[in-house]
């Protein structure tokens, strides 16, 4: 355990100090501290697992550090060191939550030993107790999430059997992407102005947060002074979160508490398409569900080899995706899945379009992936002839050089008309159009992935003129090579 010894006295700071010491090797003095303030800053800046504090010290005594160290680090526990043998002392450490009160005059290595034992005992069980409250909160909200409205009847008392220490009153649902650093962000941004704070990992990508407004905070004349001062914070916690922030309207009923948590996903998701879907018929998880089901229906499609009906399931999951909002981390995480199983099925690299899915921030980058996979699965559909596989296969291992329909039909002993009007027919675009497509695929996967000038990369793809390239790629991709580039580093 790492342990921080706060004593005004010297000698009893360093008795303490070797006391604690004699007890093994797996505790660790992270500091010592002649008074409350200097206490403080030693937490602020380390994790401490145990403080062992003097009641009796001058301007901040221990019990005002108690009640800061329980209010601001209550993971940290506290054993009170007193040399004053009275009930009322005790009392008050007691009121004031020490885990622990002990008197300098009883001190010994062995009876430290004994204390430090009851400490881990006491972290250990309230470890199990914060990850069972934790399984028993998330199982909960997770039943009043998926289940009908009218199904539970959902009250204070209930919450808290749950381990939910909400009030039935003036409460918002937040949906944010789930790292420590949103986390911590919202929460020091919310202090403030809302309390009670309930964390809920929603599933692997997003985190739900429930807050109440503080009862004893900012009293509005109006609903319209109340919701504009919410509209303020949104605002500006939208501004501290890397990716989306969805949210809810401020509730008065614990009965609306799923309709909350759904009312911040429906935002969280219409903030990644872009716009709020008029199509709703279906529950948020109903359309969960739907896209799962359509996305695995791709992929045994492709495990058959059924290629048809692969792309009609993959277009029914991006057009049902697109018009219902399906969740988004689903809609990412599913489509990762179908493109590694494309990838087996084909045989073609597809690490880059699974990258770039997984770091996708809006349903735009997502889509696009789509297109991505449908012009694969699109190839596999078809059944060249052997001269046009042949070249085909000669157009991808030197499409960086020179390359003319001439030394293509050269390589594939046909005449050049003869295989100009073939390559159009089974291909469906003219020799000119394919090669141009490529390279330019090509140098937006340079792009993306190298540090190369635009310059090299127009070079390395057969197109030395920058001029001539930078149109005919923004013509292609809509935006100009710099542009991608840009939008790489960000």
């Amino acid at each position: 355990m790492k342990i921080l010894v706060v004593d005004d006295e010297a000698l009893v700071s360093q008795y303490v100090t070797q006391c604690i010491q004699s007890a093994g090797n797996s505790n660790q003095i992270i500091g010592t501290a002649t008074s409350g303030a200097k206490a403080l800053r030693i937490l602020q800046e380390t994790a401490v697992d145990l403080a062992f504090v003097d009641i009796t010290m001058p301007k901040m005594d221990g019990l005002e550090l108690l009640r800061r160290i329980k209010t601001d680090y209550p993971a940290t526990m506290v054993v009170m060191l007193t040399c004053h043998d009275e009930f009322e002392y005790a009392r008050q450490a007691i009121q004031n939550k020490a885990d622990n009160y002990i008197l300098k005059s009883e001190m010994t290595p062995e009876y430290m030993q004994k204390v430090l034992e009851d400490m881990r005992h006491i972290r250990k069980e309230r470890r199990v107790a914060q990850q069972t409250g934790h399984l028993k909160q998330n199982d909960y909200l997770k039943k009043i999430v998926e289940a009908p409205k009218d199904v539970y009847v959902i009250t204070e008392e209930m919450l808290r059997k749950h381990n939910i220490f909400l009030r039935d009153d003036a409460f918002v649902a937040l949906c944010f992407d789930n790292t420590e650093q949103n986390l911590a962000a919202v929460l020091a941004a919310t202090e403030a102005e809302y309390e009670n704070p309930v964390v809920y990992p929603y599933n692997e990508d997003l985190t739900i947060l429930l807050l109440n407004a503080r009862s004893s905070g900012k009293q509005w004349d109006t609903f319209q002074d109340l919701y504009t001062d919410m509209d303020a914070y949104f605002r500006r916690v939208e501004t501290l979160v890397d990716g989306n922030l969805g949210y809810s309207r401020m509730y008065f009923r614990m009965a609306w508490l799923g309709t909350a948590i759904e009312t911040a996903l429906e935002h969280h998701n219409d903030c990644f398409y872009g716009s709020v879907s008029e199509n709703r018929d279906m529950s948020y998880q109903e359309r969960i569900t739907r896209l799962k089901r359509l996305m695995t229906q791709s992929a045994i499609r492709m495990e058959e080899g059924n290629w048809e009906a692969a792309i009609s399931a993959l277009k029914e999951a991006i057009d049902h995706a697109r018009q219902a909002h399906a969740d988004s981390a689903a809609l990412k995480r599913s489509a990762e899945q179908v493109c590694a199983v494309l990838e087996t099925c084909c045989g073609t690299d597809l690490a880059l379009c699974r990258k770039r899915l997984s770091q996708a921030e809006c349903f735009a980058d997502v889509e696009a992936e789509y297109v991505e996979m449908l012009s694969v699965l699109s190839q596999q559909g078809k059944q060249y002839s052997t001269a046009i596989s042949s070249a085909l296969h000669y157009i991808s291992q030197h499409y960086a050089e020179d390359l003319t329909l001439n030394m293509v039909a050269d390589h594939v002993f046909l005449n050049r008309e003869y295989l100009s009007r073939r390559f159009k027919q089974e291909v469906g675009s003219t020799f000119s159009e394919y090669l141009t497509s490529l390279r330019l695929k090509q140098a937006k996967e340079l792009l993306e992935t190298s540090s190369l000038r635009i310059s090299e990369v127009a070079a390395q793809i057969g197109i030395p003129n920058i001029s001539y390239f930078s149109t005919i790629f923004r013509k292609e991709f809509g935006c100009s090579p710099s542009e991608i580039r840009t939008k790489k580093s960000r």
